[in-house]
């Protein structure tokens, strides 16, 4: 089966050189030196690892504070205490709180959350559409949601999970399997590069190289090809940080995002 990489780079290559090819009968003239132009880059911010945040929910007892991302219909909120030491939670969905983590599911419970993830001492949470309520209301209800929970001893992972945890070493070498194997071969008609850099926990840390540092694109190709490919070998694996410094990138593949290339 076709992975992701080879369907959307594969189809990216075949229509640059559709759109660059000359009927045969046409003569084809050496095409004149442009200027160069400025070089447009996106910044990523690590999941959990943005510098902003913004008081949502109002103090008392268990100080939280929440960053609001509307762009993404996600929330971040950053409590004063560790959740989880060592490890990482994600939920893609109810079920899945159900088995790992206590605290995912009251989010889950109270309304309107499509994904959870646990990390360290913040819990990030993304919509799932079906909500009324400001992005700003939904973190003020969520808070107080995971304020009462916290004060009731609501545990942020089973004991069961954290139990069944693989060892580093075995994730690090299913996710370089997979970087070997799939995804650096993927996006190599782009000159990228994925460089796992390390493996903490179950928390997973990489770099974006050469045509993906500060492309237009890679935060379609982090979240959609790269964490879905990881996911789908290592079950377990929480967190994934993209530590990449995005402005920094001197050859990225897409300054501007191509149209039909949704975010």
């Amino acid at each position: 089966m076709s992975s992701w990489f080879s369907k959307v780079f594969d189809k990216k290559k075949q229509e640059e050189a559709a759109s660059t090819a000359a009927p045969a009968d046409v003569a084809v003239k050496e095409p004149e030196a442009e200027p160069a132009m400025p070089k447009v880059r996106t910044v990523l911010s690590a999941p959990m690892l943005a510098d902003e945040e913004t008081p949502a929910v109002p103090e008392g007892g268990i100080a939280i504070k929440a960053r609001i991302e509307d762009a993404k219909d996600t929330v971040t909120f950053l409590f004063d205490r560790q959740l989880l030491d060592g490890y990482s939670c994600w939920c893609p969905n109810r079920a899945a709180a159900e088995a790992t983590s206590p605290l995912a599911l009251a989010v889950f419970d109270a309304g309107g959350a499509a994904t959870v993830l646990v990390y360290a001492s913040t819990l990030a949470v993304t919509r799932d559409g079906t909500g009324r309520e400001s992005l700003e209301e939904y973190a003020r209800r969520l808070g107080g949601v995971l304020r009462q929970a916290l004060q009731d001893g609501v545990a942020a992972a089973t004991d069961d999970f954290l139990a069944g945890m693989p060892s580093e070493d075995e994730i690090r070498a299913q996710l370089q399997e997979v970087i070997d194997s799939e995804i650096n071969p993927g996006i190599a008609s782009h000159s990228g590069v994925i460089t796992l850099n390390r493996v903490h926990g179950n928390t997973a840390y990489i770099t974006m190289g050469g045509g993906c540092q500060g492309c237009a694109a890679s935060s379609i190709t982090l979240r959609q090809g790269i964490e879905s490919s990881f996911r789908a070998v290592a079950p377990k694996l929480g967190a994934l940080l993209d530590e990449t410094d995005h402005q920094a990138g001197e050859n990225p593949y897409f300054t501007d995002l191509p149209a039909g290339m949704g975010a």
